[in-house]
């Protein structure tokens, strides 16, 4: 009876993927890693250089475990680097339309990270594997859906999962410290990325499908005609 209350036990926490916070950004760093150096930067992150990729995880890396204390706040170092990438992106945008437009989608994507922080452990029925990754997966189709290149998507949940994560902890300030940029936050951060261009590729490929397809049809109605 033990040893099947063991297996149970293992069974459904290897089937909510629980691990220790921050292996999971790391596992996926590393996934990264391995994908652009076998050639595939071109179709996951297309219209962003190399070098700003190299410099991106050097920092990231270097950053891992530094944080700093301002007033009540405690920050990790990925929260300045990802502010950095998000207004740096939105500065260099063309068009002020645009910029506004990215703005606004951080501002959704953080107003529903926060809602959905305050009221997944409500929903059981819509939760996938963990909250993590119900929210996750959620925010990265919102920001697949709503904006198109890689770069601004990168800006866009940036921005929205740090507002989302600032509204979250101010409003819990009387009950537990304000800390920004845990190691919960960055799997977090790294599984919204993943589900942004993972379900922006689908979308692109079924697009692609569909065009092809129309323009089979209209050739072959077309020479029917003839």
């Amino acid at each position: 009876m033990e040893s099947h209350t063991k297996v149970k036990s293992w069974v459904f926490t290897f089937g909510v993927v629980r691990m220790n916070a921050g292996y999971l950004s790391l596992l996926l760093i590393v996934v990264s890693l391995i994908l652009f150096a076998s050639g595939w930067k071109e179709i996951i992150l297309r219209g962003i250089t190399h070098l700003s990729l190299l410099l991106f995880f050097i920092a990231w890396l270097l950053l891992l475990g530094w944080s700093f204390t301002l007033d009540q706040w405690r920050i990790f170092g990925c929260v300045p680097l990802l502010l950095a990438v998000s207004f740096l992106v939105i500065l260099r945008t063309r068009g002020m339309l645009l910029r506004f437009h990215l703005f606004s989608v951080g501002l959704l994507l953080g107003s529903v990270f926060f809602f959905l922080k305050e009221t997944i452990h409500l929903m059981p029925a819509m939760i996938i594997l963990n909250p993590e990754w119900t929210m996750a997966i959620i925010n990265g189709l919102l920001v697949s859906a709503l904006v198109r290149w890689p770069a601004f998507q990168v800006a866009a949940l940036s921005l929205g999962l740090l507002i989302g994560e600032g509204m979250y902890a101010y409003s819990h300030r009387e009950q537990t410290d304000i800390v920004i940029g845990h190691a919960g936050f960055q799997d977090v951060w790294w599984l919204t990325l993943y589900a942004a261009r993972g379900s922006s590729l689908v979308l692109e490929s079924a697009a692609a499908g569909c065009k092809k397809a129309y323009y089979y049809v209209w050739n072959a109605i077309r020479e029917r005609k003839e």
